[in-house]
């Protein structure tokens, strides 16, 4: 199913709303993915019948959308764990240096012991390497970081990977290659003005 999602979401014919809804279905099975791992605290359970062993659904997690794109991905996260802080970074890329700067950061005032970065593009790896540096610096331990994408260059995980370990990121999909623009190839344009429709 996610091969069929990546598909819809790479066709330029694709229209907004069924961008919308493959973007929606697939942030639904990345988060899945995400949880799984972060999920290590196992629990008994009574059930009707006896006890059953399982674990437990993850705590103490904060996720961290990179303005705006991963924006999409924030209500799957969300509706999986209701009560889960969201804290948001902004971060622009020059599109003539492909260079990101920082312009908004608001984080919860109890930061939770892991945290979730979300950002449906890993090109460069620039914008992520920003946002793992600010929760560095918040007090966070690389191990204790982890990143949902859906598109990825050998480039911005290996960048990605010196920073996190490489079992804490999750992506749909690795691409061949950057293009002079720093633009993902084959890739499927620019997330977030096709989830949005601008």
């Amino acid at each position: 199913m996610k091969d069929a999602l990546i598909t819809t979401l790479r066709n330029r014919n694709t229209g907004t709303a069924e961008f919308r809804k493959a973007s929606d279905l697939l942030a639904q099975i990345l988060c899945a993915e995400t949880f799984a791992k972060l999920t290590n605290t196992e629990i008994s359970v009574e059930t009707p019948v006896g006890k059953a062993s399982g674990l437990s659904m993850p705590d103490d997690v904060m996720v961290v959308p990179i303005l705006r794109a991963a924006l999409a991905f924030l209500p799957a996260f969300m509706q999986m764990m209701p009560d889960v802080p969201v804290g948001m970074i902004g971060i622009a890329r020059d599109e003539m240096t492909a260079h990101a700067t920082e312009y908004y950061r608001k984080l919860p005032a109890n930061l939770p012991s892991r945290a979730v970065i979300l950002d449906p593009m890993l090109g460069t790896g620039g914008s992520v390497s920003i946002a793992v540096n600010i929760l560095v610096s918040e007090g966070y331990k690389a191990e204790d970081i982890y990143f949902t994408g859906v598109v990825a260059v050998h480039e911005g995980l290996d960048r990605l990977a010196e920073a996190i370990p490489l079992s804490n990121i999750t992506v749909a999909v690795i691409d061949v290659e950057l293009n002079e623009q720093k633009y993902i190839v084959p890739g499927l344009g620019d997330y977030g003005d096709r989830y949005f429709g601008t």
